[in-house]
């Protein structure tokens, strides 16, 4: 598992990043290295956030499954939803530690 904070890094770099480029103040030279920054950043944001909001959702999840007083469908729902969730967090995690791997 990927220290959560390491993955909130992340995403704290890239928002850092997204409001140097807009505010026009960046030095030209640095310019194209925080653009290239940026963007290989935007190819693993997405994953990012959905695996920061994993364990929230997980939560809420679980509540449903466990609540002897929900409907047996929303339950069944719930336990798909859980399943995939689970399966998408374990592909994101597998993106998110390839890209924190060292780049030669």
């Amino acid at each position: 598992m990927i220290p959560i904070n390491k993955v909130k890094d992340l995403i704290s770099k890239h928002e850092l990043i997204e409001k140097e480029l807009a505010s026009g103040e960046v030095d030209k030279k640095k310019f194209a290295e925080k653009s290239k920054e940026y963007s290989n950043l935007n190819d693993i944001i997405d994953q990012a956030k959905e695996y920061c909001s994993f364990e929230k959702n997980k939560i809420e999840l679980e509540k449903i499954i466990n609540d002897e007083k929900s409907d047996r469908e929303i339950i069944d729902m719930a336990k798909l939803e859980l399943n995939e969730l689970i399966i998408i967090n374990e592909k994101n995690e597998k993106k998110i530690k390839l890209f924190l791997l060292p780049k030669d």
